[in-house]
């Protein structure tokens, strides 16, 4: 865990864009395992070429993810990802409702957490939620998330992890 927190906190100081948003997050998976999330993105862009997708604005978002086994507190696993996000308003009004996707990459401290055997420590981070802008005064949110973490069968055995996750998203 230290080294994904140094990794993380390296990231926020190396790199050349200002974060806009910080969020923090609780999860849960059907395999019994819960977790906490602390992350930030980056500002929004909106890049012409992706006029026939709707025109999303797209962000870099990076995270600390840290699950432990509910069966077994002493099980546990962390997870630095960095993924663009895309993110399309739903709702014109005064608090709108956007949706939200993205492909990323993960490193996880270890491969196998519970009975799921994840082979590598790279892991692809899959995610798509619904982000509500809860008051027109302020641009915080709450977003409902479902992201999976797979190696694409780089190697074998590849059990991966699903999560659900509620995030409060702070603009800063």
């Amino acid at each position: 865990m230290k080294t994904a927190a140094v990794a993380l906190a390296a990231a926020t100081f190396l790199l050349p864009v200002q974060a806009d948003e910080w969020h923090v997050s609780a999860s849960y998976s059907t395999d019994q395992l819960r977790g906490a999330r602390v992350g930030y993105r980056t500002e929004s862009t909106q890049f012409d070429f992706l006029q026939w997708a709707g025109s999303p604005q797209v962000s870099l978002e990076m995270g600390l993810n840290h699950w432990q086994d509910s069966n077994d507190t002493s099980d546990n696993i962390t997870a630095f990802t960095v993924s663009p996000v895309f993110q399309w308003q739903l709702t014109e009004s005064a608090t709108p409702l956007y949706l939200e996707a993205g492909i990323g990459g993960s490193y996880f401290d270890k491969t196998r957490i519970g009975d799921r055997r994840l082979s590598t420590q790279f892991q692809f981070e899959d995610r798509v939620g619904l982000s509500w802008q809860y008051s027109a005064a302020s641009d915080a949110r709450i977003t409902v998330q479902y992201s999976h973490y797979s190696n694409a069968d780089i190697k074998r055995p590849n059990d991966g992890l699903d999560f659900y996750s509620i995030y409060w998203v702070l603009p800063i």
